[in-house]
């Protein structure tokens, strides 16, 4: 009888802890501006992704109507640190192309010491730290997003006009970006 009850308060115990954990995976991440929305969990370094630039029906990029598929990737092979960002033909095995959401920083998979950072209007990888610089809006997992500094809804990661294979990403007007329509990406 006593280990029944045991057992009993063990599996609820379990059940609770199982609710709580599909709750959390689930949940919706509330921003600064009281806005709520389905994002990336911060610290789900272990769900890798490509950031790619959005694309839809009626977009005409190099004067063709046809979606070309563009993902950012560092330059240099190992991504280390000092690494420019580019666009390039999205390849989902590339992990030159993979990040990780990490709280409010955006992570390489390839060398996970090092970060997406704003310098001036360059984006490059540096050591990954607790700067400013390093912080970037949520990333949205359900549809598309602009990638920004947080509170600054005027600069937008693009390489802001129609793409084209190795072309930089870098911080540039949103207005600009909209006008070409690049100034969306998605989880891919």
């Amino acid at each position: 009888m006593v280990f029944m009850k045991f057992a009993r308060r063990i599996i609820f115990k379990f059940h609770v802890f199982l609710l709580l954990v599909a709750r959390l995976a689930c949940a919706d991440v509330i921003r600064d501006d009281g806005a709520s929305s389905k994002y990336l969990r911060p610290r789900e370094l272990n769900s890798f992704f490509n950031l790619k630039l959005f694309w839809k029906e009626g977009y005409k990029w190099q004067g063709s109507s046809s979606e070309k598929k563009w993902c950012m990737q560092c330059t240099l092979n190992r991504c280390s640190e000092g690494s420019s960002i580019k666009i390039d033909t999205c390849d989902r095995s590339d992990s030159r192309q993979q990040f990780f959401f990490d709280d409010g920083r955006i992570r390489s998979r390839k060398n996970k010491d090092v970060c997406l950072e704003r310098q001036g209007r360059s984006i490059k990888l540096d050591q990954c730290n607790n700067s400013i610089n390093q912080k970037w809006d949520e990333l949205s997992t359900s549809r598309e997003f602009q990638l920004r500094i947080p509170g600054n809804k005027y600069k937008c990661a693009s390489q802001h006009h129609h793409p084209k294979k190795n072309e930089r990403v870098y911080l540039t007007s949103c207005k600009k970006s909209i006008d070409n329509k690049t100034d969306k990406w998605i989880v891919y």
